[in-house]
């Protein structure tokens, strides 16, 4: 796990200010999955990517963009690294019998839950991660101005790059949704990796390639309805004919 929070620190301080305005910093704090135990002995590696935080990865409203930027010049980046790493170690919860909670009234931890079920892989095994390492007021940067959404697409696609290339994850779904997602995805491959190969694609709802020594699928966010449910349950179903027939996989690449 170092060599990723090291590489995590490098990255963040590479963070260009001049793009924020940082009078209206509603940033939140930064994004950094890191592996349990559990992930090295699951089979199959999987991660999950999502959107952002939405509002639940920040101390007391003191983790912004601004934070990241006086560490860099301060000094302290690396406790900002462990801060947020401390954080994602969090984001599972616990029963009393020290069992994780697989009930959430969330559609994304949902189809997280699913996922480990339906594959037999320990929730702890399932890596999590997140298109964009912060959120902005709780919600999407997406909307932020251009300048500012560049600077952290860029950023973001760094960590996630970082952390595909740490973890050689078998599987990667890209739960972020489908709007004006798949250009980010595009960029994070052919800037950080040897591009990709698309194997299929159902406009609006399933994309499936291979990037980065993985195979990739890019579906809607699991809250969506008008008919991506079967999207959600035909990924699943890919990934075991692929676990079962590993020939049919090798086909693929």
């Amino acid at each position: 796990m170092k060599s990723l929070t090291t590489n995590y620190e490098k990255i963040l301080a590479d963070l260009n200010p001049d793009p924020f305005d940082l009078e209206n910093d509603k940033y939140s704090g930064v994004f950094l999955p890191v592996p349990f135990e559990e992930y090295w002995e699951s089979h199959p590696k999987v991660m999950l990517v999502g959107r952002e935080t939405a509002g639940w990865n920040t101390d007391n409203g003191k983790n912004t963009i601004h934070r990241v930027l006086n560490a860099n010049e301060f000094g302290g980046i690396e406790q900002i690294v462990k801060d947020a790493t401390r954080r994602y170690l969090n984001h599972l919860e616990y029963r009393s019998d020290g069992r994780v909670k697989t009930t959430t009234p969330h559609s994304f931890k949902q189809y997280f839950f699913k996922l480990a079920r339906e594959l037999g892989v320990d929730p702890k095994g399932i890596i999590y991660a997140n298109l964009f390492a912060w959120d902005y007021n709780k919600t999407t940067p997406f909307d932020r101005p251009k300048y500012e959404l560049d600077e952290i697409i860029s950023i973001s696609n760094q960590l996630l790059a970082a952390q595909i290339k740490h973890l050689k994850p078998d599987f990667i779904i890209f739960a972020a949704g489908n709007k004006g997602k798949d250009s980010i995805i595009r960029r994070l491959f052919n800037d950080h990796f040897e591009g990709y190969k698309t194997t299929s694609v159902i406009p609006g709802k399933l994309w499936e390639f291979n990037a980065g020594g993985s195979t990739c699928f890019r579906i809607a966010h699991p809250r969506a309805t008008h008919g991506h449910q079967g999207f959600r349950e035909e990924v699943i179903s890919r990934i075991k004919r692929y676990l079962e027939e590993p020939g049919l996989l090798e086909s693929q690449i």
